[in-house]
């Protein structure tokens, strides 16, 4: 898989792990500890999280930070 077919389906993960959670990116963005802008760059695919930042928000929405990588690194 290649890294930004492997972003974009984290970023997927990501944004519907939010829906479900029936959160907010700017409330996951505050837990992540980003700007509401670095959100929307990160779930738009225009920058990478970073693994702290996976770790931070699967601890907000309370999926474990793998279950928003596997299969895509």
């Amino acid at each position: 898989m290649t890294k930004n077919l492997a972003q974009a389906t984290i970023a997927r993960r990501v944004c519907l792990a939010i829906r479900e959670a029936g959160s907010d990116a700017h409330s996951v963005a505050e837990a992540a500890d980003i700007t509401d802008l670095e959100m929307v760059d990160r779930l738009n695919g225009r920058a990478d999280f970073t693994l702290e930042e996976l770790v931070r928000v699967g601890g907000f929405l309370r999926i474990p930070a793998p279950d928003l990588i596997k299969e895509a690194a």
